[in-house]
């Protein structure tokens, strides 16, 4: 047991796979948000994020609020709002493409992380997560176009 737990430990340093931040990143300081761009960014980021799925739930309850076909402008605002979710969530979508591809410094990271790993090697993938995040735009996006074609249509067959 005392060779298991004390004497039969790994070397000091331990490679392993990690996620990579965009944000320049000084050596001994693992803070990410030091840097002024980074705190912006994930702001922007994250409000925006909010924003859509706040939008979501809004337009959700206008059209449960619209579901027995009695106003037409509630299946609109409800359309509207999805339509609006759609581009909120498309914007956070560009803003996480640009932020791994065209920000992350990866020749200075690897060559930084080389250091303390010589056989390192970075790797980007994107995950089934951000693969269904375009379908799902597609389809807030398709609601919304929908709730506003079945507005429209309570509203041309009430009068």
């Amino acid at each position: 047991m005392w060779n298991f737990w004390y004497t039969n430990q790994s070397p000091s340093k331990n490679c392993t796979h990690a996620y990579l931040s965009p944000f320049p990143l000084i050596r001994d300081e693992h803070n990410s948000t030091s840097y002024d761009s980074a705190i912006i960014y994930r702001g922007f980021w994250t409000v925006l994020m909010l924003l859509g799925v706040v939008t979501i739930v809004m337009a959700s309850f206008f059209i449960i609020c619209a579901a027995p076909f009695a106003s037409h402008i509630l299946y609109k605002a409800g359309g509207g709002f999805f339509i609006i979710a759609g581009v909120f969530f498309s914007l956070v979508v560009m803003m996480y493409v640009i932020w791994v591809q065209a920000m992350a410094d990866l020749e200075t990271y690897t060559n930084m992380k080389k250091m303390d790993c010589p056989d390192f090697a970075v790797y980007v993938r994107y995950g089934w997560s951000f693969m269904l995040a375009p379908v799902g735009v597609f389809f807030a996006l398709l609601a919304g176009m929908l709730f506003l074609l079945v507005g429209r249509s309570i509203y041309l067959h009430s009068n």
